[in-house]
């Protein structure tokens, strides 16, 4: 099968497919799926059950499968971490979500802070189906930089199904976001900003990203190696340092209506035998566009615009931009027309 038609076949299975659906609260105290409330202090209402960072870990811990974890506006910080061990890693965790099928969902406002209490990794999920929708993770640091004990990371998924929404990962020192293993990372409206590596992709590990944002980040913005995938759609990735897209090994990366701006050295950089396939996207303003190495290839599709393509603040086209019409026919409505290229 070519890249494009995989691009096309995935984009496909996953309209198809969707997202695992939210499970709802129910009023019954002995039926259904429940709703665990936490306040960032105690007494702060009277539905609150937990509290603090502590009652995160605690509202998981009491879920069953299908439940709820519903955090109330606020700071939530570490005062306790819990390890998860992972080959010859010690994944430490702030919130750990182990072998359960739940939802974790923050009302506007919420932050998960690292910067106080001890060094963690802000969510660690391990053998899960996770969905996380509202979350902003900020100031996660590490002890020591190079060692077998994983803090400073945003959220590290192993073998896991994490769905992701409207969540941002912010001045973290390691990884914003990371697959280990077979996961599966569906993120939607995603912002990792102002860290370390964006997204860390390794073994067979699988990312569906689109509507995101990638700014800022000392290393790479996706960094994929072994047999991991991603696909791209609706995204932008401006000023990274070591690389926008980077891919070792069998790895993979497919991008489309999307938009890499001001990257350096390279917008897309392909190792070993890995490929990038960039198309119905725009290129400007790298240090360089695409370098590939070995055996590895780095191709342009269709309709690769490489001038200024005219965008105010929040990356939307300004009037008369190139972008205009060019977008990938595959996500048109109806199908077969253009679409746009950039944020939806």
């Amino acid at each position: 099968m070519s890249q494009r038609t995989s691009l096309i076949a995935v984009l496909i299975a996953s309209v198809l497919t969707g997202c695992s659906p939210r499970p709802t609260e129910t009023v019954s105290a002995n039926a259904g799926p429940h709703t665990h409330i936490v306040c960032p202090t105690a007494n702060m209402a009277t539905d609150c059950a937990f509290a603090g960072g502590a009652g995160i870990q605690s509202a998981i811990d009491a879920a069953a499968d299908g439940d709820t974890v519903q955090l109330r506006a606020g700071t939530y910080s570490a005062t306790a971490v819990r390890d998860v061990p992972y080959k010859i890693h010690t994944i430490r965790g702030f919130v750990v979500v182990d072998g359960k099928r739940l939802s974790l969902v923050g009302e506007p406002g919420v932050v998960l802070d690292g910067g106080s209490g001890p060094r963690s990794t802000g969510i660690v999920v391990n053998r899960a189906d996770l969905e996380v929708r509202g979350l902003t993770l900020t100031g996660f640091k590490f002890d020591v930089e190079e060692d077998e004990i994983y803090e400073g990371h945003g959220i590290f998924a192993i073998d896991s199904r994490v769905s992701l929404h409207d969540v941002t990962i912010e001045k973290y020192q390691k990884m914003g976001l990371t697959g280990r293993g077979d996961t599966l990372l569906d993120a939607d409206g995603l912002r990792i900003l102002d860290g370390h590596v964006a997204i860390w992709l390794h073994e067979t590990a699988y990312l569906r990203l689109s509507n995101a944002v990638i700014r800022g980040n000392d290393s790479s913005a996706i960094a994929a190696y072994d047999k991991s995938t991603a696909h791209v759609a609706h995204s932008v990735v401006d000023r990274n340092i070591d690389d926008g897209l980077y891919t070792e090994h069998e790895a993979s990366i497919y991008v489309t209506n999307s938009i890499l701006l001001n990257n350096e050295p390279y917008a897309a950089h392909a190792l070993g035998n890995s490929k990038i396939w960039i198309g119905y996207s725009a290129l400007f303003g790298n240090e360089n566009a695409m370098l590939a190495k070995d055996a590895a290839s780095v191709r342009k599709g269709p309709n690769v615009i490489e001038q200024d393509p005219k965008l105010d603040a929040d990356y939307r086209q300004q009037p008369q931009s190139p972008l205009a019409g060019k977008g990938d026919p595959d996500f048109g409505s109806p199908v077969g027309s253009p679409s746009q290229i950039g944020l939806r």
